[in-house]
């Protein structure tokens, strides 16, 4: 639930503080004017905002609100705040407003906007910062009431069950409003049922933690092992855990990490090291996902009538229905349902046992060239890739991206034995990649993946744009597809 629900309550919190830079702009330039002005308060601030309405401040406007947006992100007033303190998040804010009143004296000065001066930007300033500190503090209220219900939840696992453990495991259980499942522990003992923590369940030791991850949805995971003693299994659990890109938190100094990128702060005054190999919040994910909401928003508009006909001309060839909705598996190994448009005979899930000893792929992959359930229309749409376009609705609702590693269904997601494959799932799945892009069904599987972690690994905006620019002649030449 976290993923979906946790991007929109996101949007909303971004869209509320924009809402409240401007509505304390309005109120900065009231209160410094319209006291001395001839018109009652309410008549000069109409007076006052509509003799402004002009094509040069409108653009100047909408720079300011990108560039408020910026600060906010930058400062990482949009990162998780479960485990920080209140305090810790006022001290973002009030860094994102100092950032964005000081851009509006600057387009003020652009603008030629005299009635923003100094004093005027410090009034903006503070009434944002009261606006903005508030709504954090009820937006914490509010979420410590939805967690407390049993919503908005992560997966948590600890491993080790030292003192550190121990006391973490308790805050967690006491404090319900952090918004976390423990899903259990992991280590060599089943020591956590003699210590007044008999609810958490033992999931083994460390050795059985491929296992465990492959098994259980896991968003985060704590490691509290003595590191003099268990220094190789906290690298080695830290190595799988990073290739698959789940978070990881540790009570301890660095440690050698090739792909997870760290970030240091404090638990109740406890300092903890985060590691996360996935792309971190910044504005270009925040780009990418503006990209995809507003690209997929369009496309589908754009593609009503060719659904329409694809509609029709499916119906008139086989019976079933147009659209084919399959269980996939996403971001962090969560399962959505994805939609396809309908290019084989209806029962053909039901057949697939008899033809996968056809099977021309090694891996856990089913493909053939010649695929005898796949209709005459299918057959066009899957080699013009129209066949994908109903996933835009995916990429809508924040299931999938427009770039990013394929989505994999469930039988060929549990068959995957190389736990460095994984970390494809540390990402959004998307509708191009460059496995589309670079052969798709000429590819093995190992290449596959391999292309996949490079994505991951050199993921950019600049890398989006050569994808989607490669995925047309792609499509147009039909390479790889089957």
């Amino acid at each position: 639930m976290t993923t979906r629900y946790g991007q929109l309550a996101n949007f909303a919190s971004k869209v509320t503080d924009l809402l409240l830079m401007l509505a304390s702009l309005g109120l900065g330039i009231v209160i410094n004017y319209a006291p001395t002005a001839p018109l009652p308060v309410p008549a000069y601030a109409v007076d006052f905002f509509s003799t402004r309405i002009k094509v040069g401040n409108a653009l100047l406007g909408i720079l300011l609100l990108v560039v408020w947006h910026l600060a906010f992100v930058f400062q990482g007033v949009y990162r998780s705040h479960r485990l920080s303190s209140l305090f810790e998040e006022l001290v973002e804010v009030a860094r994102a407003v100092f950032f964005s009143s000081a851009a509006l004296l600057v387009v003020a000065q652009i603008g030629s906007w005299h009635t923003m001066t100094i004093w005027t930007g410090v009034c903006v300033g503070l009434i944002a910062l009261l606006l903005v500190g508030s709504s954090r503090l009820l937006l914490r209220l509010n979420l410590r009431r939805w967690r407390q219900r049993g919503h908005n939840l992560k997966k948590l696992v600890i491993i080790g069950t030292g003192s550190r453990a121990e006391w973490f495991a308790k805050q967690v259980l006491k404090r319900n409003d952090f918004g976390y499942l423990l899903v259990g522990y992991i280590d060599s003992k089943m020591r956590f049922n003699n210590n007044g923590l008999s609810k958490i369940p033992w999931l083994g030791d460390v050795d059985d933690l491929p296992r465990i991850i492959a098994n259980e949805v896991i968003d985060e995971v704590f490691i509290a092992l003595p590191i003099k003693s268990q220094y190789a299994q906290i690298e080695s659990a830290i190595t799988l855990l990073e290739e698959q890109g789940i978070m990881v938190h540790l009570f301890s100094d660095l440690f050698p990490h090739k792909l997870a990128r760290s970030r240091a702060w404090e638990f109740e005054g406890t300092p903890v090291l985060s590691l996360h190999s996935g792309p971190t919040l910044s504005w270009r994910t925040e780009a990418k996902r503006v990209i995809d909401v507003i690209g997929s928003f369009l496309l589908l508009i754009f593609s009503l009538p060719l659904f329409v006909l694809v509609a029709l001309a499916i119906k008139l060839e086989s019976d079933g229905p147009v659209f084919f909705v399959q269980e996939r598996v996403g971001l962090n190994k969560r399962r959505f349902r994805m939609l396809k448009f309908r290019t084989m005979r209806r029962d053909a899930e039901e057949r697939m046992k008899e033809i996968e000893h056809l099977n021309e792929k090694t891996g856990p992959i089913f493909k053939i060239r010649n695929d005898p359930r796949i209709t005459r229309v299918g057959r066009w749409l899957r080699k013009t890739s129209i066949d994908e376009l109903p996933q835009l609705v995916n990429v809508l609702l924040g299931d999938m991206s427009i770039v990013g590693p394929r989505p994999l269904s469930v039988r060929d997601a549990l068959r995957m034995e190389e736990a460095w494959q994984k970390r494809r799932f540390s990402v959004k799945p998307g509708l191009t990649c460059l496995w589309q892009v670079s052969g798709r069904s000429n590819l093995s599987f190992e290449q596959w993946m391999q292309l996949d972690l490079e994505y991951i690994d050199r993921w950019s905006l600049g890398l989006d744009w050569a994808i989607l620019l490669r995925t047309i002649p792609a499509i147009l030449m039909a390479r790889g597809a089957s």
